[in-house]
């Protein structure tokens, strides 16, 4: 429930519904989710640590000044772990795993013609998960995921032109795959990665 509290909470923010001085309380959030104060009062300690949030003795929690170019910052770092996991998963992928890599992105493609979002979200998310699982590299991969939750994965189709640069730009990384294309893998999907943070920092600047 701290998670889905959490979630919800980063979403308002991007979104600009919770602009940067409202004061937030756990009961507010509670209520707003049908949970109990302790999680939702957990999930809001968690992102003060994060950031998202300041702590003030005698209010409470505080939305944080939050800018675009924190945002591109936040995705360097995940672009740079990300290219690093898709180029040991490239050392390791079997001609099964590469197939499975590309299932995944031609069933994005399909969600992405019939407008069905959920289905493109899905995709999206389980053929980077692919990867990361792939490279077998856990530690890594368990700092790449909280970079990640800074964005709660359903937000990202809100994104103008996320939709389409995931469905064009997933094609070079299947292709780098494909090749066994070790630095190929790694520059396709930090700039797929650093691409993402932009069109969120320019929907940001617009809300």
């Amino acid at each position: 429930m701290s998670h889905r509290a959490m979630a919800h909470v980063r979403k308002l923010i991007l979104s600009k519904k919770l602009p940067a001085g409202t004061v937030i309380k756990p009961e507010s959030i509670g209520q707003d989710l049908n949970i109990s104060t302790t999680p939702a009062r957990e999930a809001l300690q968690v992102l003060a640590s994060e950031g998202f949030l300041k702590s003030e003795v005698g209010i409470g929690f505080i939305v944080a000044e939050l800018s675009a170019d924190d945002i591109e910052d936040i995705f360097m770092i995940h672009a740079f772990l990300s290219g690093e996991l898709a180029a040991r998963a490239v050392d390791v992928a079997t001609d099964d795993d590469i197939n499975e890599l590309e299932a995944l992105h031609f069933e994005l493609l399909a969600g992405a013609r019939r407008g069905n979002l959920d289905l493109v979200e899905n995709k999206n998310h389980a053929f980077h998960r692919l990867i990361s699982n792939l490279s077998d590299s856990s530690k890594i991969a368990s700092f790449l995921g909280l970079v990640a939750r800074y964005v709660p994965r359903d937000f990202y189709r809100e994104v103008e032109g996320w939709q389409e640069a995931s469905a064009r730009e997933h094609q070079a990384i299947v292709d780098a795959f494909r090749n066994r294309e070790r630095e190929s893998a790694r520059e396709a999907m930090a700039q797929h990665i650093k691409h993402a943070g932009q069109l969120l920092a320019a929907d940001f600047d617009r809300r």
